[in-house]
């Protein structure tokens, strides 16, 4: 399992190591602290699917991963409280673990409070297989 963070200008080796990983399908929401990544994916030849919400960015991984793929999935972390049933009562019984690659927002008003519970509410899941990019906080 994959647990670490970061920056913005590690999105190039990012990409390569996921790759390297055989993450081989992606599926999310956009999120502006994402956007590089997600131009890297749709510039690849693989899978990829935008979702309109996190819990069906979650049930499309599930479904990869049961046709052989090994998914990842991508959000932002004020999107990680739509994830806690799917995670809980989908994912982690079947040992069903998509990465997640999480856009962390902390610094405006409406995302402080996630950006602080963020990587608690993945410890109390035991889900460990995500990565926090790290970006500007205060696109607008």
């Amino acid at each position: 399992m994959i647990k670490k963070n970061i920056y913005n200008n590690e999105h190039d080796s990012f990409f390569n190591d996921i790759i390297l990983e055989g993450y081989d399908f992606f599926v999310g929401v956009p999120d502006s602290t994402l956007k590089d990544i997600v131009k890297m994916i749709e510039g690849s030849a693989l899978p990829h699917i935008v979702a309109t919400h996190e819990s069906q960015a979650i049930g499309i991984a599930v479904g990869a991963y049961l046709a052989g793929k090994k998914p990842c999935v991508y959000l932002q972390n004020s999107g990680l409280g739509n994830l806690v049933n799917p995670i809980t009562s989908l994912c982690i019984p079947f040992d069903i673990y998509p990465l997640l690659i999480i856009g962390h927002r902390h610094s405006l008003p409406q995302h402080k409070k996630m950006g602080e519970i963020d990587e608690k509410m993945l410890e109390i899941m035991d889900y460990d297989n995500y990565i926090f990019v790290h970006g500007d906080n205060n696109v607008k």
